[in-house]
């Protein structure tokens, strides 16, 4: 189709976001009446456009962190994922042969990143079908100009310009920006991602290695280093100290009577008073002590400080019998999360990120029962070691000295920093296109990070401009507006909102 009076979307990050976004602009396009000329232009700067960084690993041992039963990719249709490794038994069997297809099953996050390229490829295929022109730019858009006329000249690292009338952002998780000081070193690592460059860096099986963070990505690293031989002793180097649950074999329903978004909006009204994140923290303590019919000793519930091989087999026990109570709470309220998070003022959100995510986290992001168990294996042989109360890491004599808070100091040959993504726009300084529009002004940074959107829309929103802006923004840089923008599932229904919303625009 001639795209000379048409319009041009870019969408900049072929990712399990930017792909769910391509998804739902082609389905509803399709469904028009009167069709316009339209061009997709989707920049993706990996060899391979639909599985993003995330589900690229090539390693069997990374595993989903969300049941197969939540992972499809079309909105309201969960299931899809699971039906389609129903549809491609045959393949699975012989390349994944240790999947069970199954709605509660975690497999692994490559066989995800198979689905995602399929329907990316489906869909290019049916866009042409309906006669929109499809590009692959493989290149990374490193600047944009908003032109007199409000559309927008993208500049690639290919030196190639591109034109487009509006354009996606759906460029990921950046890496962690902290301690850069040790990026010159060879033996440093910014982000456990990709695998093969730890594969290909770390040749000496013995060598010490020390992993920054001890969450679900730290979990990953470690995954790709024993599950490919490595003998050498690994650290996770952690502020907290603190592994993530284990997620059940089957996740039981769990019906709230307390913490409700009808008894958190009564209390709001009530009390004229702004949500405090005191108030959550009440009213999830009575939930689980109602349950229970009994109080509960909370200082005896913390976690740091303690030996975390011996929490891990009890979370393993748990898992496999009557499950943990606080997390299947934290569970029932994944379809209200975000309309709790809209409730809470910024200077509570910050309070959040700060004082109660790392707690939230490792009940809400549990990791596959299969991990735990790895994990409980090289714990009790020593390979691993969980230190908490971190405080620097320097590069001396050849070798990294890592200190705690009170004075130990530990070596290490190797570090991989799974501190987790830069929060603030500011610092995402592996995205240099977010530095050329904060400078630029053509986004906000957000107080609690990312930048500032139309949740509406997701139309980026800048106070300043007197036009509506060209952009449109999905997953980790909405993370000051939205909390749950590593989950996709969230993201799939984000990409619905936000393709209705261009698409609208478009007719």
């Amino acid at each position: 189709m001639n795209n000379t009076q048409g319009k041009t979307i870019a969408i900049i990050g072929a990712g399990a976001s930017g792909t769910a976004c391509f998804l739902q602009i082609v389905v509803k396009y399709s469904i028009q009446k009167e069709k316009k000329p339209l061009k997709i232009i989707i920049f993706e700067k990996r060899p391979a456009f639909g599985e993003g960084l995330a589900f690229g690993t090539g390693q069997e041992g990374h595993l989903l962190n969300t049941k197969a039963g939540l992972m499809g990719i079309f909105p309201h249709e969960r299931l899809h994922f699971v039906q389609w490794m129903h549809e491609n038994q045959e393949m699975i069997a012989k390349d994944f042969p240790q999947v069970n297809i199954h709605p509660d099953a975690y497999p692994p996050r490559m066989l995800f990143g198979t689905y995602v390229q399929h329907c990316f490829h489906t869909y290019c295929a049916i866009a042409e079908e309906e006669g929109i022109t499809v590009e692959q730019a493989r290149t990374e858009v490193l600047d944009a100009t908003i032109t007199a006329n409000n559309t927008l000249l993208l500049k690639g690292e290919d030196k190639q310009t591109y034109r487009a009338d509006y354009a996606i952002l759906a460029t990921g998780n950046p890496a962690s920006n902290t301690f850069g000081k040790l990026h010159k070193s060879s033996q440093f690592f910014s982000s456990p991602w990709p695998s093969s460059a730890l594969l290909s860096r770390i040749q000496d099986k013995e060598a010490r290695v020390s992993i920054v963070g001890s969450s679900l990505t730290a979990i990953d690293a470690l995954m790709t280093l024993i599950d490919n031989g490595h003998k050498g002793a690994i650290s996770f180097f952690s502020l907290k100290g603190l592994l993530p649950r284990v997620q059940s074999p089957v996740e039981i329903p769990y019906e709230r009577k307390i913490l409700t978004l009808a008894n958190v909006r009564k209390s709001i009204r009530e009390k004229r008073e702004p949500l405090r994140l005191t108030d959550l923290i009440r009213m999830f303590r009575a939930e689980a002590e109602s349950y229970l019919e009994r109080p509960i000793d909370w200082v005896a519930e913390e976690r740091e400080n303690k030996d975390q091989l011996q929490l891990l087999e009890e979370d393993i026990r748990l898992a496999t019998g009557k499950q943990c109570l606080l997390q299947n709470i934290l569970y029932s309220l994944r379809e209200e999360t975000y309309d709790l998070w809209q409730l809470l003022p910024p200077d509570q959100k910050m309070l959040f990120i700060n004082w109660i995510k790392p707690y939230f986290d490792i009940n809400r992001h549990a990791m596959p029962i299969e991990n735990s168990i790895k994990i409980r294996d090289v714990l009790r042989t020593g390979q691993l070691t969980i230190i908490g109360n971190t405080d620097d890491i320097v590069w001396k004599n050849k070798r990294f000295l890592l200190t705690t808070a009170d004075g130990l100091v530990t070596e290490a040959d190797y570090v991989i920093n799974a501190s987790g993504p830069a929060v603030m726009i500011d610092k995402m300084v592996d995205q240099p296109l977010f530095a050329q529009l904060l400078k630029k002004k053509y986004v906000e940074q957000h107080t609690v990070g990312g930048i500032k959107a139309d949740l509406d829309t997701l139309r980026v929103r800048v106070v300043s401009r007197k036009r509506p802006s060209p952009f449109y923004v999905i997953g980790h840089q909405l993370i000051g507006q939205q909390l749950d923008v590593n989950a996709l599932w969230f993201n799939v229904a984000q990409a619905d909102l936000l393709s209705s919303s261009l698409v609208n625009e478009l007719f």
